[in-house]
């Protein structure tokens, strides 16, 4: 008899373990709507032709003053994340608003956090966020693309990742789906983004001057 309780009680302690708590559920909601508000305004702002091109991001981020810094590092976050506008953009209109530093700066940390997020949202939905994100063109071309340079993934990606006509966005998703640890490629990205967000920033930075 005190057997069975005792198999009760344990029975009973890993299932609270194992229950979510009342702070990881509100959190999950609070992130959940968060994720649902951000999309919607980007994308509004994306059909209302504020990230066209360069020109048409510099007025818009331009536009907010004091934060603007702050809208740019959140645009670059943005745009790795749903991949629908060219990361480019942002490096030119920050040079050309912020100068070479102040917009390397701010490109450099939004691109590095969006790409981060990327990594761990594949991580967390696998397929299924990839399918959400990419277009089934865009999916087999670059799958097809990933086939051929399988081998000695992480040196491929620190060398992809420096060019800057690499399917960046892609890249950071697919790294998801590999046995990659977070690890490892945080310090990819830290270490091989840099070197092309620099130079644009320094070339739009002076002609822009």
């Amino acid at each position: 008899m005190e057997e069975r309780e005792v198999a009760k009680e344990v029975a009973e302690e890993q299932n609270t373990k194992h229950r979510p708590s009342k702070l990881k559920i509100l959190s999950m909601i609070v992130f959940f709507f968060l994720i649902v508000g951000v999309s919607f305004f980007f994308f509004h702002e994306y059909k209302a032709g504020h990230f066209d091109d360069a020109k048409s991001l510099d007025e818009y981020i331009s536009s907010y003053g004091i934060f603007a810094p702050l809208m740019l590092t959140v645009f670059q976050c943005l745009k790795v994340l749903y991949a629908i506008v060219p990361g480019a953009i942002g490096c030119i209109a920050g040079a050309g608003m912020f100068g070479w530093l102040g917009g390397f700066i701010c490109n450099y940390i939004g691109i590095c956090t969006g790409s981060m997020l990327a990594f761990l949202l594949a991580k967390r939905y696998g397929m299924r966020i990839l399918s959400f994100v990419f277009s089934e063109k865009q999916y087999s071309k670059c799958t097809k693309w990933m086939a051929k340079k399988h081998r000695r993934y992480p040196v491929f990606l620190w060398i992809a990742i420096c060019f800057p006509f690499a399917p960046d966005d892609f890249l950071c998703y697919f790294s998801g789906l590999t046995s990659i640890s977070f690890k490892k490629f945080a310090v990819i990205i830290l270490t091989a983004k840099p070197w092309t967000i620099l130079a644009y920033s320094l070339i739009f930075g002076l002609i822009r001057k």
